[in-house]
Order: C-alpha cells, then sequence, then structure tokens
C-alpha cells in the first residue's frame, strides 16, 4: 500500500465537517440555531469564499472548540481519519496555541495555557492503532502583536521534538512589517527549530526576498512562480519547497480553476524548486477532499502528467521537518 506525507494540514480546518457538527450536538452547541441539520453546516462549512479573510474568519468557530478539554477529540479522529482514509504515514499539523486558550481569561492566563495546549496535542496524537507519525507546527499570526507572537515561539523553543517548527500564517496583511517576522523566523532556525511562512498565496505583496535565507519552505508560494518567476533561481538554490495546496485555492477565492497551476508546477520543475503537494484544510473543502486525491486532481486537470506522481510525493517526505525513516510509496 502506497503512504502519503501531509505537510501543511491546519488544526483548524482538517477535520470532516460530519465530526464537527457531531460535536456541536454532543455540547448542544449554541451555533445548532443556525443549522438545526447537517446539510446546512455542511454547506455553509465548506462553501468557497470571495477572499482568504473571509475563509480564516470561519476558523475562529472551530479554534474555540478545540480547547484543552476537547482537544483529545479532535487529535485522535485526526489520526484516524488520516491513517484510515487517506494512507498517510507522516503529517504536520499546525495551529496557533493562543487561539485555544481560554478566550474568558486574561491575556496573562491564556498566556500560561499554551503549554498545556501542546502538551494535550502531543499525548493525543499518537493511537497505538494507527501507526502514523505526527508532528506539529505552530502558527505566529499577523493579526497578534510581536510581543504574543514571541511568546508562541518561546512555547515552540520549549516542546522542540513533539514541534518542529514555525509556521507565519493569518490573512496576508500589513507586507511592509518583513522584518519583524525575518526576526522571529531567525531566531527560530536559531533554536533549531524549522521554519515556513504563509507567504504568496493571494498576492505578491507579501514575498520578500529577505524573507529567503530564514526558511526551509513556503505555504502555498503560487504567485512567486505565477509574477515574479525571476526569485525561483533563489529558491532553488536554497532548496527551499513550496506547499501546494490544489483545492484551496478555489475555497479562498485565490485561483478559479486549477488551469493557472499548471504554470506554477511547470516553472518550479524547470528552476529546479521543489513542490510538497499539501491538502491545508481538507474539511472545509467538498468531500472527499484528501491528499491521494488532491494528486489525482493535479493529474486529470493536466497539471502534472503521471510519472511525476511519485517524485512530487517522494518530496513531501524529504521536504518534511520531522519524518525519520523510509517512505512507503
Amino acid at each position: 500500500m502506497t503512504l502519503y506525507a501531509d505537510l501543511h494540514r491546519h488544526l483548524g480546518g482538517a477535520l470532516h465537517p460530519r465530526i464537527i457538527y457531531k460535536f456541536l450536538q454532543r455540547q448542544d452547541h449554541p451555533v445548532l440555531g443556525y443549522f438545526p441539520d447537517y446539510e446546512g453546516f455542511y454547506n455553509w462549512f465548506t462553501r468557497p469564499c470571495r477572499t482568504l479573510e473571509e475563509f480564516v474568519k470561519i476558523h475562529t468557530l472551530v479554534e474555540e472548540l478545540q480547547s484543552v478539554e476537547h482537544l483529545p477529540y479532535f487529535c485522535f479522529r485526526l489520526c484516524r481519519g488520516a491513517y484510515t482514509f487517506e494512507n498517510l504515514q507522516y503529517m504536520e499539523i499546525r495551529y496557533n496555541p493562543y487561539f485555544r486558550t481560554d478566550h474568558k481569561q486574561s491575556t496573562e492566563i491564556r498566556l500560561g495555557q499554551m503549554d498545556e495546549v501542546v502538551e494535550v496535542i502531543t499525548a493525543n496524537v499518537r493511537p497505538a492503532e494507527y501507526p502514523i507519525t505526527v508532528r506539529q507546527i505552530l502558527c505566529l499570526d499577523r493579526r497578534l502583536p510581536e510581543e504574543l507572537n514571541r511568546k508562541i515561539l518561546e512555547v515552540a523553543k520549549r516542546h522542540i521534538g513533539p514541534v518542529v517548527g514555525i509556521d507565519l500564517a493569518g490573512p496576508e496583511i500589513d507586507p511592509g512589517k518583513w522584518e519583524v517576522w525575518v526576526k522571529l523566523m531567525g531566531e527560530a532556525r536559531a533554536s533549531g527549530l524549522k521554519t515556513t511562512a504563509h507567504l504568496g498565496e493571494t498576492s505578491i505583496e507579501n514575498v520578500h526576498s529577505q524573507y529567503f535565507p530564514v526558511l526551509d519552505r513556503i505555504g502555498h508560494g503560487i504567485h512567486i512562480p505565477l509574477l515574479k518567476p525571476e526569485l525561483l533561481p533563489e529558491l532553488a538554490k536554497r532548496q527551499i519547497s513550496l506547499e501546494v495546496c490544489p483545492t484551496s485555492y478555489r475555497q479562498t477565492g485565490v485561483l478559479q480553476d486549477f488551469t493557472r497551476l499548471k504554470a506554477v508546477f511547470s516553472r518550479c520543475k524547470a528552476a529546479g524548486v521543489p513542490i510538497a503537494v499539501c491538502t491545508d484544510n481538507p474539511g472545509r473543502n467538498p468531500a472527499p477532499c484528501t491528499l491521494p486525491g488532491e494528486y489525482e486532481r493535479l493529474i486529470d486537470h493536466d497539471v502534472i502528467e503521471f510519472h511525476e506522481l511519485k517524485e512530487i510525493q517522494n518530496e513531501a517526505f524529504r521536504s518534511a521537518f520531522g519524518f525519520v525513516g523510509t517512505p512507503r510509496i
């Protein structure tokens, strides 16, 4: 059996909407007043959005549900589904620990709860009956102040091992603040963490070459080959891989179809820039959205050729921040 690696999956958007809906029913959650039946919830949860900002807002609901108390419920089902239905051998989940602390508490108390969030996730992504290796990437967020992001970085440093990297996430705002993020990414790398950042997902404005010396991967980055292919040789030189998540771009309004991805893959291949195909938020995409399904869609839409499949699958394992062993491809 072929197994896969998924390097870009947000905990907030990773789970099938039926799992979310069943949890809401167990909790008799007030949101059920808007969605008395599953079909209505499913259509809302998986609907295409006009912008990335609109898409990100729905994450807020799930982040609040994924509190310390309830994280075991979500983590077990995430691992079970990824191994059973997607044949994942290795997965990196990314999330912001601050957003999963108690929103009713003060900032000081919430900062102190972040370590517990990481510890609970670490303890619950190793179910014995589902032999999948899961590593964590903690997300900084462009919407949060620098000092709070620095606290998230400190949490990551204290949990190196289960936590393998740092990501820069959130809406692509304030492109001029790149110096702040470059500094934090540099500190993360110096501590032994790997680094990735959401860049060039919706536009090219937040892509600065100063990021490249402190990054191991780039989340999405599709507008680099589309709009600034002259930057590709530098990415190739540093072997910075792009985490490309095909279906997400239709859901966030970034691309209307898969057609433009053909240029992304062909230009990266010509320049020697590696690509790892990922799912991003499979639970937010119309079912079924699995990693094997993403590969199949790329082939069906002539973005890649079938003979390229194994090479791209291998790239996911090569680019992984915490994979140890032999890929079963």
